[in-house]
């Protein structure tokens, strides 16, 4: 477990592995959500492409394996990824689009090609591309502000819920001195399915903040998936090369 964090983090890392919860029900002197909009609209920032490293660990009830990963974000077109095993093994690449998802395991000599089924799957929710990316640069992968949000603050964060969709319902805290991306979490309305996305720590980069320190925890009945993601290095670019070749003599993968 990392360090301890905040009394918020603790309330949503319960409530996603319990019962639901409201992280509206927070005493507090709420102020205009309309102003917390404008705030948060306002932040631009001037990210065309960047390239970078991180390492990942990935923990089930079955399985734990850590990965260091090259990652490339071509912003709103692609992101790239190489893994290695050790830092040194490579064992898979990948190049998601919004058109499609690809890539292809060492390992196993296989690829696939194809929708966001298996992304959906593992995060529990349905994604598309830019829900990807913006969970990666600490931004929400949903609208948080809508005519029926509810607002709320404490003395360090400001909550936002958004309870408008049919199937999801949608809450976020911000970070009041940064007014950064602090948690989202997404409940699945009718199945115990929710993921959980929790930024512990944000660093800047040529005037682009950006998270190098969270955790993603998807949730369901007697199941649990935790990524956790350390950015190691970051560089900010105009442009990013993105070579992907699916190896001749691979087997697609029947998913």
């Amino acid at each position: 477990m990392k360090k301890a964090l905040c009394s918020l983090s603790i309330l949503l890392f319960i409530t996603a592995c319990g019962p639901k919860k409201d992280i509206t029900n927070i005493t507090g002197e709420a102020r205009s959500i309309r102003s917390l909009k404008k705030q948060v609209k306002a932040k631009k920032d001037k990210l065309k492409a960047l390239s970078g490293v991180m390492t990942v660990g990935y923990q089930t009830a079955e399985e734990s394996i850590d990965l260091r990963v090259n990652y490339r974000i071509k912003k709103d077109s692609a992101i790239w990824i190489s893994a290695k095993v050790a830092g040194l093994i490579p064992v898979a690449k990948a190049l998601i689009t919004p058109a499609k998802v690809s890539f292809y395991q060492k390992l196993n000599n296989e690829y696939f090609e194809g929708d966001y089924t298996l992304i959906n799957d593992l995060l529990g929710i349905p994604v598309k591309y830019e829900q990807l990316e913006h969970l990666l640069l600490g931004k929400p992968i949903l609208e948080p502000f809508t005519k029926k949000s509810r607002f709320t603050q404490d003395e360090t964060s400001f909550f936002v819920s958004n309870d408008d969709d049919e199937q999801l319902s949608y809450q976020t805290a911000w970070l009041k001195k940064k007014l950064a991306l602090q948690v989202q979490r997404v409940d699945k309305k009718e199945s115990d399915q929710q993921l959980l996305i929790h930024y512990d720590r944000y660093e800047t980069y040529q005037g682009t903040s950006l998270p190098v320190d969270f955790f993603i925890l998807a949730s369901n009945i007697g199941s649990q998936v935790r990524i956790d993601v350390q950015i190691k290095k970051v560089q900010l670019m105009d442009d990013v090369r993105l070579p992907f070749t699916i190896p001749d003599g691979y087997s697609k993968m029947n998913l």
